[in-house]
């Protein structure tokens, strides 16, 4: 079975991309995981499972909990994992999904262009994700019907 790895932090962003996979894509498994830490260490150690993930730019170093209040907010988690992916070499292909049109200072199209030149072999580009507009689901549709041809 095909697995994707989505990393998100917002649960009602993070379900209304899991309602489109699960309906376009039933036969796909979704792993989840909201913050840097735990997503850092899913790929680490179960890449190999993975044929795409789905990653969000800024969220919590930690998973919030009944004792933990998920550390602090990190503008750029997303691009510390694809490093991390990068100084390890693990093969995986990795689609931005966000929100915001700016991290820490850049715009995402600067932030595009860093994460093309410094991670070409995971970073596959970026969708932005909206509320309001629904543009991103064929986007994201297409995507996973190219990388499901791809593998």
């Amino acid at each position: 079975m095909k697995k994707i790895l989505l990393v998100e932090d917002l649960p009602q962003k993070a379900d209304n991309i899991k309602s489109l996979l699960k309906l376009e894509f039933p036969e796909i498994e979704i792993e989840e995981r909201s913050s840097y830490h735990t997503a850092i260490e899913e790929i680490y150690r179960n890449y190999n499972k993975y044929f795409v993930v789905l990653l969000d730019v800024s969220m919590s170093t930690y998973d919030a909990g009944v004792e933990e209040n998920g550390g602090i907010p990190e503008a750029l988690a997303g691009k510390m994992i694809l490093d991390g992916m990068y100084l390890r070499d693990i093969p995986v292909k990795v689609k931005v999904m966000t929100m915001y049109e700016s991290f820490d200072g850049k715009s995402i199209q600067e932030l595009d262009k860093e994460l093309r030149e410094d991670s070409p072999e995971n970073y596959d580009g970026y969708i932005f994700f909206s509320f309001q507009k629904s543009d991103w689901r064929k986007q994201l549709s297409d995507y996973i019907h190219k990388m499901i041809e791809i593998k």
